[in-house]
């Protein structure tokens, strides 16, 4: 058994290997476009060397038959799509850099 402290609170409980080899959380890149769920891509609406800014659409999905938009993070200058209409993509998989 082990203890930890979360706030105010001490907690002992036993702590799994698959937790303690889990990979560390750390702050997302803003310049990589990431999908935040599984799908097939329905409509990308830039290209390599476009310029776009924070909160602009730059893809459009399909996923658990629902339309999902992904919006630029940041403004930038596109440095590479890694997608096109019809790809279907895993959770977490990048689907366009900015520079």
């Amino acid at each position: 058994m082990e203890s930890f402290q979360l706030d105010e609170t001490q907690y002992i409980t036993k702590i799994t290997p698959k937790y303690k080899n889990r990979k560390p959380w750390s702050l997302p890149d803003k310049r990589k476009v990431t999908a935040f769920l599984p799908g097939t891509i329905t409509q990308v609406f830039v290209n390599k060397g476009d310029q776009v800014t924070e909160g602009q659409t730059v893809v459009k999905f399909d996923a658990m038959k629902m339309v999902n938009n992904v919006q630029a993070l940041t403004s930038g200058k596109v440095k590479d799509v890694h997608v096109q209409t019809g790809d279907k993509f895993p959770k977490g998989f990048v689907l366009l850099e900015l520079e």
